[in-house]
């Protein structure tokens, strides 16, 4: 026991002196961590020739290392930059490439000022991490690459490597091709007091980058590249005027390199197996705004954007922007806005010269933007803006409006604010929810630049609801013109559309300008309802439009009274579209243009509880409504179809083909005028059923009424016949061999004819089919005793002797009282009036005459007589 009891406390000594070794090491890194001044850099002596640093109180002169071709290699056991610090590379101004790589176990924090001569590149491969805190610069001439990957890789399969430095034949070193990760790099982190851009407003100015905060930067056209573990921006600014911002989370793989002849590099990460996190956080910014094409691209798993930080390209110039790419293999969210709720956490591309926008191109699985987060494409000059892309593979959701600005609401969003046209957006996912206020939006206002049009592939559902909880704003996919610039295009292709509480799809007129068409093709269904909860007015609807704004939009955004462009069409392909709860798809002008035309195609179109099919004008002309409905269409609770204009307009035309049509419950379908004629309505369908208080109109209160017109599909009557045999047939098979009440025979007729109207008719000559290929067995007669003759069938003859004595039908004439005083119905037939009622082929009735017997026929017996 006591040797055991020795034991554990040799261990638990031990164990203590290993933990305070932890705990002084740790206390060390976070001490490190929060004063960079402790921090030094210290050559490792691993080159052929090592590196040389002079330190002059807070200057570090950086010399020596080993050069091969245009690369000059620098290798240390620590390499940090205390705050006031300077690191400064004193290279020969022929190196194109300095590569520095640090082999200690220590992170490498930045917050001074890291300088070098000439416009060399500068790689800084630390695999054990990498902070820049809000003090960090740059003051290089070329691109610069702070990276925690294990190597730098070159041609010929060799490494500069951090994690094994072993000589290599530098000598035959060329132009570095990528960064290799093996697995699990640490995180890369940028610390800064946030961007502080200033705008007068969220939407219609330009971001103001003048009194912008400064951060890490390069020069014009270069490359600034963080490649790393987790990426993270703390209000970190990463900037590159007119050149590119690269940020790259990566876990394990390689991300190769190449070089841009201007200078700067770009990256390619299709070789990388695991990727690991970005966030941009308290107003975070990459900024590759100038006149040069600036560019950012952003790779990761799960991208954060939060607190009004922003990924941003502003055109200054006349070259033409180059895009901000984002690829999350997870998740892309974006929410939120800066303090005072004037900009957005977003993706934000601007054109402000006359050089064309750079586009945005986005792939993800999932993406959410919540409270505000935005993907913005706006041009405020001639130039064009960028195109928007957004493909994310399951699920996208742009929901709600920012806490502190109701005016900003999650969006995707293209905008032409001048001369230049907006860009187009298109979008695909699985799975689309547009909630809250979210939209996906391309409008024009104050120039005369066209919105772009909008296309939307969704391969199962999409879910259109609601409406911003405290501003105005409708959850929507919408093209508008607000000026004389044309709106754009709308596509929707989906399997299941659903339009609901006050949301909306609509290409709409504001002024001069026209509205663009609006096509929905939905594999599956259509379904528009209700209207918005919050303030009962706003309908849930589909539809290209002329509308007028209320008077305080119109003077902040100096409307007309009444717009005059016309409005688009609207086309919806779908087996299946219901329309309720006030809710309306259609076609229709407010202004004075015309309303353009509603072409629906389904199996199957359900309208309800005012719900509502329109195609409708103030003043101009009335648009057209067609409706192609291979089965059913029913309006039902006081729903409408209508092709109406008022003043002087004409109303629209009105054609209807369907399987059936049912009119229910006060419903209506009508193409009505004011001054103007009354529009045509042309129903085709095999039926129509109207209840007492539904009706179909076509009619002018003041000129001259249309036309309804109901007409059924033309039959094809060829259809009905019968091809008959050309083979002679046996009769005895064809013809009844008994004609016995009572007995369970059956009787065939083949072909047409040859029956009377009704079972107690007389066969009239009429009446008969006669097939004269058939033998002539039986000659008809008025005489009873007529009787087959000896040349007939002998076969046929002995089937009908064979048959039970029939017992025709006849009326009773009289009645007599038995003994036991039942009254019994009775009749004594004439002889015609029973050869009247045989077929020819039945045996002679007996004749009673031929006999001294009588002859009496009993009806049924009545109940007795009291």
């Amino acid at each position: 026991m006591l040797t055991i009891s020795n034991n554990l406390k040799s261990v638990s000594h031990r164990f203590l002196a290993v933990s305070a070794a932890l705990s002084t090491q740790i206390l060390l890194f976070n001490s490190f961590a929060l004063n960079p001044a402790f921090s030094q850099i210290v050559p490792d002596n691993s080159l052929p020739i090592s590196s040389q640093v002079t330190r002059d109180e807070n200057l570090h002169t950086i010399e020596g290392g080993t050069t091969a071709g245009g690369n000059l290699f620098h290798s240390f056991q620590d390499f940090s930059v205390p705050t006031g610090a300077e690191a400064f590379f004193n290279n020969a101004t022929t190196v194109e490439n300095i590569l520095t790589r640090v082999t200690g176990g220590n992170i490498s924090n930045i917050d001074g000022l890291i300088r070098a001569n000439g416009t060399a590149n500068l790689f800084l491969l630390n695999p054990n991490g990498l902070i820049f805190g809000p003090n960090a610069r740059l003051d290089i001439g070329g691109s610069f690459f702070g990276s925690t990957a294990n190597s730098i890789m070159f041609e010929n399969g060799l490494e500069f490597s951090a994690t094994t430095p072993e000589a290599q034949p530098l000598l035959s070193v060329n132009v570095p091709l990528g960064l290799q990760f093996n697995q699990n790099p640490e995180a890369i982190r940028v610390e800064g007091p946030g961007h502080g851009f200033t705008s007068v407003d969220a939407l219609f100015t330009p971001v103001d980058r003048r009194a912008a905060n400064t951060g890490l930067q390069v020069k014009a056209d270069r490359t600034l590249a963080l490649i790393g573990g987790h990426i993270d921006l703390e209000g970190g600014i990463v900037t590159a005027e007119g050149g590119r911002v690269e940020l790259g989370a990566v876990a394990e793989g390689s991300v190769s390199l190449s070089p841009f002849e201007a200078g700067g590099f770009a990256l390619d990460y299709s070789s990388v197996q695991t990727f690991r996190d970005i966030n941009l956080s308290q107003q975070a910014t990459a900024d590759t705004s100038g006149v040069g094409s600036g560019s950012i691209q952003i790779a990761g798993r799960q991208v954060t954007l939060t607190d009004g930080s922003i990924a941003l390209i502003q055109s200054q110039g006349r070259d033409a922007g180059g895009e901000i790419s984002v690829t999350a293999s997870t998740l892309l969210a974006v929410n939120g806005t800066n303090p005072d709720g004037s900009i957005p956490s977003r993706f934000e591309s601007n054109t402000v010269a006359t050089a064309q926008g750079g586009d945005i191109t986005v792939s993800t699985r999932q993406l959410v933007f919540r409270d505000g987060g935005q993907i913005l494409s706006r041009t405020f000059s001639t130039g064009d803006a960028g195109k928007i892309t957004v493909h994310a593979s399951d699920f996208l959701e742009l929901s709600g409006e920012a806490p502190l600005n109701p005016l900003v609401t999650s969006s995707i969003v293209g905008l032409a604010l001048s001369e230049g046209n907006a860009g187009d957006l298109e979008v695909s996912t699985r799975h689309l929810r547009l909630l809250n206020g979210g939209l996906i939006g391309s409008p024009t206002f104050f120039g005369s630049g066209n919105s772009g049009n909008i296309t939307v592939n969704v391969a199962d559902l999409i879910e259109i609801r609601g409406a911003a909880l405290i501003g105005l704003t409708s959850s929507s996919i919408n093209s508008a013109s607000a000026s004389s610039g044309n709106a754009g295009n709308i596509t929707v292709n989906t399997a299941r559309l659903v339009v609901a509480d006050g949301a909306f799809i609509s290409s709409s007129t504001l002024a001069s300008g026209n509205a663009g068409s609006t096509t929905i093709d939905a594999s599956e269904s259509v379904e528009v309802t209700g209207v918005n909860v919050v303030d009962g007015v706003r309908l849930s609807q589909i539809a290209a439009a002329g509308a007028i704004v209320p008077e305080a939009s119109r003077q902040l955004l100096g409307l007309p009274p009444f717009p005059s462009g016309d409005s688009g069409n609207v086309t919806i392909n779908t087996p299946r579209l219901t329309v309720s709860d006030r809710a309306r798809v259609g076609v229709s002008n407010e202004g004075t243009g015309i309303a353009g035309n509603l072409q629906i195609q389904a199996n199957r179109i359900e309208l309800q509880d005012r719900g509502q099919l329109t195609a409708a004008t103030a003043s101009g002309e009335g648009g057209n409504t067609n409706l192609q409905v291979e089965g059913s269409l029913q309006l039902r609770r006081a729903s409408q179809i209508t092709a109406e204009a008022g003043g002087s307009g004409n109303g629209g035309n009105l054609t209807v083909s369907a399987d059936t049509i049912a009119l229910l419950e006060g419903s209506t379908i009508s193409a009505n005028a004011f001054e103007g004629q009354g529009g045509n309505i042309e129903i085709a369908t095999r039926g129509l059923f109207l209840s007492p208080d539904s009706s179909i109109t076509a009619s002018s209160k003041l000129g001259i009424d249309g036309i309804v017109t109901v007409t059924q599909p033309e039959i094809d009557t060829s259809s009905a016949l019968v091809q008959l045999s050309s083979n002679p047939i046996d009769p005895a098979t064809q013809i009844v061999s008994a004609c016995a009440i009572a007995d369970e025979n059956t009787f065939v007729v083949t072909g047409n004819g040859g029956l009377p109207p009704d079972p107690t008719g007389v066969l009239r000559g009429q009446d008969v089919w006669i097939d004269t290929r058939l033998p002539r067995f039986i000659e008809s007669s008025s005489a009873v005793e007529t009787h087959p003759s000896e040349e007939e069938d002998h076969s046929f003859a002995e089937a009908v002797r064979s048959t039970i004595e029939p017992q025709p039908l006849i009326e009773a004439t009289g009645w007599h009282r038995q003994e036991d005083g039942t009254v019994e119905l009775v009749a004594v037939p004439s002889r015609s009036s029973i050869d009247r009622f045989l077929p020819s082929n039945c045996p002679p009735h007996h004749n009673p005459s031929d006999d001294s017997s009588s002859f009496e026929l009993r009806g049924e017996r009545l109940p007795t007589v009291p």
